[in-house]
């Protein structure tokens, strides 16, 4: 699974580096929002296409929110079939239920809290590399039912984070 991590904090990039690439993954690092676009706007040859987008919400220049945004509703994003149902999770410094609402509203599929642990991003990592995002109609994720491998009943299940 090739992931771009999408963080301002050199450290963090370190640690994405050095930790992703144990769990199986290859990883491509982008410093901002506008690096990232600019990373999934380039041809695939040049820029390997990502499964997994890895984006921290708080970024200078352009954040992980209004990248999202951009990614989920303007063209070429939107419009490219692979890129529009490639999942994004936010990387964010609050635990509060609200802003995780916000985040997934943006158009995010899943939410991990900094610090995170090497576990808790191989969960994540697992479960998106057997799922696809449900392509967007006008920016708006179609809701639909899924039931996950351990058993829950049949409902909307929006990613590991929802078994909390």
């Amino acid at each position: 699974m090739h992931i771009l991590f999408v963080d301002d904090n050199q450290v963090w990039q370190r640690i994405a580096l050095v930790k992703l690439p144990q769990i199986g993954c290859t990883v491509a690092v982008a410093g901002d929002g506008q690096q990232a676009l600019d990373y999934l706007a380039a041809p695939p040859e040049q820029c390997p296409r990502a499964d997994l987008i890895m984006m921290d919400i708080a970024m200078p220049i352009l954040d992980g929110l209004e990248a999202t945004r951009i990614l989920r509703t303007e063209a070429p994003f939107a419009t490219d079939p692979k890129l529009s149902s490639t999942p994004i999770v936010g990387l964010c410094t609050t635990s509060l239920a609200a802003d995780h609402r916000r985040f997934m509203a943006q158009g995010m599929d899943d939410i991990i809290v900094k610090p995170w642990k090497v576990e808790q991003v191989q969960q994540v990592v697992r479960w998106w590399a057997q799922r696809r995002v449900v392509p967007r109609v006008n920016g708006v994720q179609q809701r639909y039912a899924m039931q996950p491998g351990w058993g829950h009943p049949l409902g909307v299940y929006r990613g590991p984070r929802s078994r909390m």
